[in-house]
């Protein structure tokens, strides 16, 4: 699905997704960043109701995140957004943001979800469930896999780049490892074990 807008510098299309959450942790990770917050993750969704959209972005602080820091980060983070729309240096931004939405700012929770390969490399030894954009196995159609994390590797091709590498799964049961190339997960997360 695709949303569009108009602005000063002509039609700009922004796709709703990986690209659309991609600018908005772009623009708020500096500033997250220099407040001793991390962005774990940015997503759009639709409401419950059907009615408007929902942003919602999951934030980690080193002492853990509580109701009353979501509830502070939201206005900073509000406002952050405010500004970016803003900014003609930004127009793609500006036409994500122009349309109403609604933002809720969130802690990751125990079943957090893992998107760069930091997030990986930090629960090696913990549980994880990985959704695969597509099949990666010869001859299967598998695209998702639970294990446990046993590596995060950077991709010696873009060296320093946290959004790709290869993270891999054992199976707790058979000990088979699975390694699966980050740019190709849709979605993962840890899986709580009480």
């Amino acid at each position: 699905m695709r949303a569009s807008s108009t602005s000063s510098a002509g039609k700009i299309e922004v796709a709703v997704g990986e690209g659309a959450s991609r600018l908005i942790e772009d623009a708020l990770s500096e500033m997250l960043t220099l407040l001793g917050y991390d962005i774990v993750l940015a997503e759009w969704a639709g409401s419950r109701g059907g009615h408007g959209r929902v942003l919602r972005i999951y934030i980690d602080h080193p002492d853990g995140v509580s109701l009353g820091a979501c509830a502070k980060m939201s206005r900073v983070i509000g406002d952050a957004l405010d500004a970016a729309e803003a900014d003609p240096e930004q127009p793609s931004l500006a036409a994500l943001l122009g349309a109403p939405y609604t933002l809720e700012v969130s802690s990751p929770g125990i079943e957090r979800p893992l998107v760069k390969l930091s997030h990986f490399s930090r629960f090696l030894g913990k549980k994880a469930v990985v959704k695969m954009s597509r099949a990666i196995l010869p001859g299967s159609n598998q695209r998702t896999f639970t294990g446990v994390l046993c590596a995060a590797d950077e991709d010696p091709d873009h060296p320093g780049d946290d959004r790709q590498g290869i993270v891999a799964l054992r199976d707790p049961e058979s000990g088979a490892e699975q390694r699966l190339p980050l740019a190709a997960i849709r979605r993962a997360n840890l899986v709580y074990e009480g």
